[in-house]
Parts: structure tokens; C-alpha cells; sequence
């Protein structure tokens, strides 16, 4: 399990609870979140358009968007944890 290409992602991101954000280090996604109705968290991309650009110019369009998706997923999940924490 060693080889796996994501591993250690936790730290690439870092969590301001005072903010209601998430950062991730390497794209400059910030990810901002706001209680949902039924009690989670709703995130959402504040510089999204920005990062989506930079990730389709080094990568191509559907790699962006699979990139993307895991790094949103990748924010509520550590935001989530933190949150609890």
C-alpha cells in the first residue's frame, strides 16, 4: 500500500476553523463552508474557476475535472474531520 500516488494527501491541505475554510498547498484551491440545513457542511469553491483554468492547461480538460472533483472531495473531508476535532 506504500505505492499509492495519493498518499499522505492530509497534508497538502490545511484547515482555518475561524475562516470555515480549507487550503489545499499545491492547486491554491480555498474552500470555504457553511453549515447545511441538516447539520453537515456545504463547501464551496471560492477561487474554483481559477483553479479549474490552471488544471485544464497543465493537464487537460478531463483530467481537470476528475482532479477537481477529488480535490472538493479530498477539502470536505478534512474539513469535516477538523470541524469535529
Amino acid at each position: 500500500m506504500t505505492s499509492h500516488p495519493n498518499r499522505g494527501w492530509r497534508s497538502r491541505w490545511t484547515v482555518d476553523r475561524a475562516k470555515q475554510e480549507a487550503r489545499h498547498g499545491p492547486s491554491g484551491l480555498v474552500v470555504r463552508f457553511a453549515r447545511h440545513d441538516e447539520g453537515g457542511w456545504q463547501g464551496d469553491a471560492a477561487n474554483g474557476q481559477e483553479v479549474a483554468q490552471a488544471l485544464i492547461e497543465r493537464h487537460g480538460h478531463h483530467a481537470a475535472v476528475r482532479m477537481l472533483a477529488r480535490l472538493m472531495r479530498e477539502a470536505g473531508d478534512i474539513y469535516s474531520q477538523a470541524a469535529v476535532a
